[in-house]
């Protein structure tokens, strides 16, 4: 096998659309070997303009006839955003995710849909190395979920950290996910529900705020385990593991007509834990550790904490850096899809067999004819 180390950089931004994560790491696809620089760019109002727009067509198009012209400008915004996130920093090549704006998974025997956008060329012109992209569209292809993809790379961190026993590795972004991990080794993934999406939306709608900061509404109000109860009861929650989700199945808000905006974050808060607990429920975990936005939320934690048995930490108490962890995982994978090594598994998408995923561009100037556009 190739042992070439790499220094690799991962990018990631989320379904909330708060912005661009950047995070290096140093890999040789299989193990961690140390972790590089970080940065953190926000996406501008204008820009959320136009990347809202595009989620919005997104919803009503469903892969259905031809892509709005909305996309090709969000497009333009995101690259350049991506560009203008890594800056200085500098590295053998890059894993680029790009902005989901649409992902359906496999139901009743027909394939799932899934859309990233960002263009990988643009990247590896910018910076001369070659670029990762479009790392979710070969397992959908296969039959399988898209998602999660980061569980390998949560193998590979409990490897690093020297982690025993039964862990899961959460990740509470716009959607919830986990990974069971025992001794080291990958038992199942999945995406378990909601995350922060239907929270941050309630509150953008209701206030001038874009999420619960420090949880201080979910704390101050009172859960409706009613609603809860029905919630849990959708089609989502009923099917097999591994699943994957869109942050917008989870949309429930128009059946909150009527709650004050602390009982409506309280009980949005819950149903994130409570869904989440649900498929804990299947691993007796020792510990959860929780990264992510989500493990900012003080009554988010403390929910997860009443509803599972395993002790609840962040992942910087094992010493992880809680944000980067996804573009950490990017850069993983790159990595990995340059080798020829899977990305995604039966047991953490669904896919058939082990599967490499991700498409390769390289810089025009100095290696165009190996471009893989």
């Amino acid at each position: 096998m190739d042992e070439k180390r790499y220094t690799a950089l991962g990018l990631m931004s989320g379904t909330s659309l708060d912005g661009v994560d950047v995070a290096v790491i140093e890999t040789d696809g299989v193990d961690i070997f140390g972790f590089g620089g970080v940065a953190e760019r926000p996406f501008l109002e204008k820009e959320n303009i136009f990347l809202n727009r595009a989620t919005k067509d997104a919803l009503n198009w469903r892969f259905d006839g031809l892509p709005p012209n909305s996309f090709a400008q969000a497009e333009d915004i995101i690259d350049a955003a991506h560009i203008a996130a890594i800056g200085d920093i500098r590295a053998d090549i890059i894993g680029y995710h790009g902005q989901t704006i649409l992902h359906h998974p496999p139901l009743g025997g027909e394939k799932g849909q899934t859309l990233q956008l960002g263009r990988g060329k643009p990247i590896a012109n910018n910076f001369g190395v070659p670029v990762v992209y479009d790392f979710r569209s070969a397992d959908v292809e296969a039959g399988g979920q898209g998602a999660p993809l980061a569980p390998v790379y949560h193998e590979a961190l409990v490897r690093y950290s020297e982690l025993s026993g039964r862990v899961a590795v959460l990740n509470i972004g716009g959607v919830s996910n986990v990974t069971a991990i025992e001794d080291g080794t990958i038992c199942w993934a999945t995406d378990c529900g909601p995350g922060n999406g239907p929270l941050d939306s309630w509150v953008i709608q209701l206030t001038d705020m874009d999420f619960d900061r420090d949880g201080k509404l979910s704390l101050s109000g009172e859960v409706d385990f009613n609603k809860i109860n029905q919630w849990l009861e959708r089609d989502f929650f009923r099917r097999p593991i591994p699943r994957s989700a869109d942050r917008y199945d989870f949309n429930v808000l128009n059946q909150m007509d009527g709650m004050s905006l602390a009982d409506g974050a309280a009980t949005l808060a819950s149903f994130c834990a409570q869904s989440i607990a649900r498929d804990l429920g299947r691993f007796d975990a020792q510990m959860v550790i929780v990264c992510g936005g989500g493990r900012k939320n003080p009554a988010t934690m403390a929910m997860l904490d009443v509803h599972t048995d395993a002790v609840v930490v962040t992942a910087e108490h094992v010493g992880w850096n809680g944000d980067m962890l996804e573009a950490q995982a990017f850069a993983y994978l790159a990595v990995r899809t340059l080798k020829g090594l899977p990305i995604s598994f039966p047991q953490t998408t669904g896919a058939p067999h082990p599967l490499t995923g991700g498409r390769i561009t390289y810089p025009s100037k100095s290696l165009g004819s190996r471009g893989g556009e």
